[in-house]
């Protein structure tokens, strides 16, 4: 617990109060002493009220600490009365983000408890900090105020918002010669290692020969190198959306790196301005959900820098990228990336569609918003 005095106008009454006493004793002036003393009993008075502290705690518990931009978020308050006598209601005070919320507790009995409720806003996306509780005092003269603080700073983080999106069709051919690790899932495509055997293993999978060497029994570990794989791509300009354009497309992005991730396939999230997330965990997945929720527009990259980069990679299944205005030779990038990805699929957040033509290997949604793009990807999910 701290505490923080705002006392000005108490400092300056208690010195005119001085004053005025001091000319009515030099001048033998009864009336103006007694003035004088007058102010200077009330602003101790005063004083003495506003230090008086009510002993109280405060414990509060924020649920949950993640949530879903519009989505519900409660901070619980219990306050109880630790000293001996009863208090009277009590106005508290904090900041959530960069708004001031201020709320009455009832009055207490010695020792009694009361928990009151309230609402987080999640209007906005982004790591909110919700301040300690003030727990201000002031006399009935506005002459003194003191405030303590009690508690400590939380956060709650508010995510993007997620649209329902129907998951693309894998569609993809099995490459016998292909990448494997210990994260792809098991199946009979290729051989990846000989692991130890553990209860629940298919009997069928047993390398007999291995086992009778090391005198345990081991398994054959298949890895399906035809994983599906998605590269999502982000525009952070913010020259190619509208005012509110930007933050469509932010939940656009967290939609499709959710619906893509179903299942542990691995998503790769690109940004213009150079990061690089995701892999073949579902941790990776919540880097790009924590990304997201703190992303800002940056015009320092361009899709089109990345789609350049992306000549250089391996590919994947599926290559989707959202952004905003499209540009013709955005479109003949994505086209030249046809044969790295089996589907190509552009997001544009628009206020107005416009007709591009048709693009070799490019499905291109428009909307004005998430949930017009989202209904457009699930018309044409097969695409």
């Amino acid at each position: 617990m701290r505490s923080t005095g705002v006392n000005t106008f108490g400092v300056v009454s208690g010195l005119v109060g001085m004053v005025v006493g001091l000319v009515g004793l030099v001048a033998r002036w009864e009336p103006v002493t007694v003035l004088g003393v007058g102010f200077v009993v009330i602003d101790a008075g005063s004083l003495g009220y506003v230090m008086l502290r009510p002993r109280v705690s405060l414990r509060r518990s924020i649920e949950p600490h993640y949530v879903e931009k519009g989505s519900p978020a409660v901070a619980l308050i219990e306050a109880t009365n630790q000293s001996r006598h009863a208090i009277s209601s009590l106005t508290i005070e904090q900041n959530i983000g960069e708004r001031r919320l201020t709320s009455r507790l009832p009055s207490l009995a010695a020792g009694q408890s009361a928990i009151r409720a309230y609402r987080l806003p999640t209007d906005s996306r982004g790591t909110i900090q919700v301040g300690p509780v003030d727990l201000p005092r002031s006399d009935p003269f506005g002459l003194w105020k003191s405030v303590q603080i009690l508690g400590s700073t939380d956060v709650i983080r508010v995510r993007p918002r997620i649209v329902t999106l129907s998951p693309l069709p894998v569609g993809t051919s099995r490459i016998v010669e292909g990448p494997s690790s210990d994260t792809s899932p098991q199946g009979s495509i290729t051989f990846h290692r000989l692991r130890e055997y553990v209860i629940g293993d298919d009997l069928r999978l047993v390398h007999w020969p291995s086992s009778a060497h090391l005198g345990r029994l081991v398994v054959r570990q298949n890895v399906d190198t035809a994983q599906p794989r998605t590269v999502l791509v982000l525009d952070l300009n913010p020259a190619n959306y509208s005012e509110a354009g930007f933050e469509q497309a932010v939940d656009v992005a967290a939609s499709v790196a959710t619906c893509m991730s179903s299942g542990r396939a691995p998503v790769i999230l690109r940004s213009t301005s150079g990061v690089i997330l995701g892999g073949a965990s579902i941790s990776d997945v919540n880097a790009i959900e924590d990304y997201l929720t703190d992303v800002t527009p940056d015009d320092s990259g361009s899709v089109l820098e990345q789609l350049l980069l992306l000549r250089r990679t391996k590919g994947g299944t599926s290559l989707v990228v959202v952004g905003g205005i499209l540009s013709g030779e955005v479109l003949a990038a994505m086209s030249a990336l046809r044969r790295r990805f089996d589907r190509i699929v552009v997001a544009s957040i628009v206020d107005e569609p416009t007709n591009h033509g048709a693009h070799a290997g490019v499905s291109i949604l428009q909307g004005r918003n998430a949930d017009e793009v989202a209904r457009r990807w699930r018309i044409g999910a097969g695409l």
